[in-house]
């Protein structure tokens, strides 16, 4: 599964209710200036922010570009279990 980590900013844009019907509770980071979301999530509640990338006729792919870093895999795992994301108050 693939998440991705954006500023608050951005999520405080969206109406409580639109995060109610999706059944969505974001995950802020310890300071609260970023989130992390599922990418399906993301995309849906930023549907035009994603871009594809523009390539020759020969590369063809349907992966689109994310404005903010993606994470998956150990690579999250690591994110996670950092300082950002993981309060010393609960341990």
């Amino acid at each position: 599964m693939k998440y991705i980590v954006f500023p608050s900013e951005n999520l405080n844009a969206i109406p409580q209710e639109v995060l109610d019907e999706l059944h969505l509770t974001p995950r802020k980071s310890v300071d609260g200036t970023q989130v992390i979301m599922k990418i399906v999530h993301y995309e849906a509640l930023f549907p035009s922010i994603m871009t594809l990338p523009l390539l020759d006729e020969e590369e063809k792919t349907e992966n689109p570009i994310y404005p903010y870093p993606t994470y998956e895999g150990e690579e999250l795992s690591v994110l996670l279990s950092g300082p950002d994301w993981t309060s010393k108050d609960t341990l």
